[in-house]
């Protein structure tokens, strides 16, 4: 239906720089993975920022320090998310101990579902809940779910995997908990090639992840560790996309738009963008459906993008992995395309 494509002015900036590279000799721990973190920074007014080599990569690094410094021996999920954030999970050491359930409107948690997951953990201080950003939108009710978690001793840690840019009030994905981690890899709203970025404003935390990202080789002081920085060649790529973040996501908003009117004009069910004080990064357009059969209320719709996730971790009682498809929607899709999916919408 398409392929990834990048503002010229980042594969610009990207050709601009990349011999300074090959001429020094900089190849890794250079300018660019700190102009990474310094960007996230002044991006989402995070105390602390790092680079890495990927959203799990960074996940893994929380977790595997939470286990180690803090205490914490159990974690757990939302129902709704990937099967790799389960793998990551049991990677860190920590015990798998449950699923959180969600709901429709957003497809995660509500804070009536995890205050009810909580209150029957025995001894929840020694727990990590790993809460998932679901396609471009924070969790709408982050605010509340981390002030259960901090009266109940839960580190919260946010996997924003898919909202780099999003926004509840004016407050970023990631810093609502004890830290966050956004994903740079092809395919996400900002798309960098393969990479993620670590936020928190734990100083603590943040001092702990700069450390055991290069193996604490200089202080010698912590037991773990392990090497996930980016390349160079790999920062500059990443770096040269982000800075463009916000004209990203408005290209997106050209689109949605579109669909907006089509689908308030038709009666069909969707997230909006904009809804409860949010400000999505339109990883994904996502309709919904309450239906008895939602596969024959979508079945008009042909051009598509595959789903948020058509699998539940958990249980699936609302059967959510069938109650909702996704619009194409990425950064400069063709007009044509467009123009398919909004005849497809008529009905």
């Amino acid at each position: 239906m398409g392929m990834i494509k990048l503002p010229p002015k980042s594969v610009a900036f990207f050709k601009e720089h990349q011999d300074e590279i090959f001429s020094t000799g900089n190849l890794a721990e250079g300018k660019w993975n700190k102009s990474i973190a310094e960007w996230a920074s002044e991006y989402t007014g995070a105390r602390c920022s790092q680079a890495v080599s990927s959203n799990g990569s960074g996940l893994f690094a929380l977790l595997r320090l939470l286990k180690q410094y803090k205490g914490k021996k159990r974690i757990f999920l939302q129902s709704n998310t990937m099967y790799g954030v389960r793998t990551i999970a049991i990677t860190s050491g920590l015990e798998l101990c449950g699923y959180v359930d969600c709901g429709l409107d957003y497809l995660m948690p509500t804070w009536q579902q995890v205050d009810d997951f909580v209150s029957r953990l025995d001894k929840p201080q020694e727990c990590v809940f790993l809460i998932t950003h679901i396609g471009g939108w924070v969790n709408p009710d982050i605010e509340r779910i981390a002030d259960i978690c901090r009266e109940k001793g839960v580190s919260l840690i946010e996997d924003c995997a898919h909202s780099l840019g999003s926004l509840l009030g004016s407050g970023h994905a990631g810093l609502f908990g004890d830290a966050g981690v956004y994903s740079l890899y092809a395919t996400k709203a900002i798309p960098g090639g393969e990479g993620g970025i670590i936020v928190t404003n734990n100083e603590e935390l943040g001092n702990l992840v700069a450390k055991f990202v290069i193996y604490d080789r200089f202080d010698q002081k912590l037991d773990v560790g392990i090497n996930i920085r980016m390349s160079e060649l790999n920062a500059l790529l990443v770096f040269s996309v982000i800075k463009e973040t916000e004209s990203i996501i408005a290209n997106k908003y050209l689109i949605a738009e579109q669909y907006n009117d089509a689908c308030d004009k038709y009666g069909w069910k969707y997230i909006h963008p904009l809804a409860k004080e949010q400000r999505s990064n339109l990883y994904k357009y996502i309709l919904l459906s309450s239906a008895d059969q939602p596969e024959d209320e979508f079945a008009q719709i042909k051009t598509r993008t595959s789903p948020v996730y058509d699998y539940a971790l958990g249980r699936d009682n609302l059967g959510l992995r069938n109650r909702h498809i996704c619009l194409p929607i990425w950064y400069m899709l063709d007009q044509d395309i467009v123009h398919q999916v909004l005849s497809e919408l008529q009905r």
